[in-house]
């Protein structure tokens, strides 16, 4: 499973785009998944939330959520609670990994003072597109 969830903008809109894409239950799980983004995101869903859409946006910042199909949502959050208790410690990007739960985040530079608000944003929508 990969969750993803950007601050977009176009044409003077801006907004957050989410979208959950499956692997299927017997994808191989990696030890290290925080590559499958680009390699292998999976099957798209019809789980979604578009505010802008997509295509050839900026990105100012985005989140994701790597696990295995069938993850339970509680754990999910658990990983995700736990990253935002210290996500102003971390590097940008920054890379958190809670079982098999990778979760990736990052901003633009010039969004650094604001990346608390800025996850805040994300997880609001990512939850809309969560199994």
């Amino acid at each position: 499973m990969y969750a993803t969830a950007h601050r977009v903008s176009r044409n003077g809109q801006t907004g957050v785009n989410a979208f959950l894409y499956l692997h299927g239950r017997d994808f191989p799980w990696p030890e290290d998944a925080s590559s499958l983004p680009e390699t292998e995101p999976g099957t798209p869903t019809d789980r979604q939330s578009i505010s802008v859409p997509p295509g050839r946006n900026t990105v100012h910042s985005y989140l994701d959520v790597l696990a295995p199909d069938g993850t339970p949502r509680s754990v999910l959050l658990e990983a995700l609670k736990l990253f935002r208790q210290d996500v102003s410690e971390r590097s940008n990007p920054a890379r958190f990994i809670f079982g098999q739960v990778t979760l990736r985040f990052g901003v633009q530079i010039r969004l650094e003072p604001e990346r608390e608000s800025e996850l805040e944003g994300l997880l609001a929508t990512l939850e809309q597109v969560l199994p």
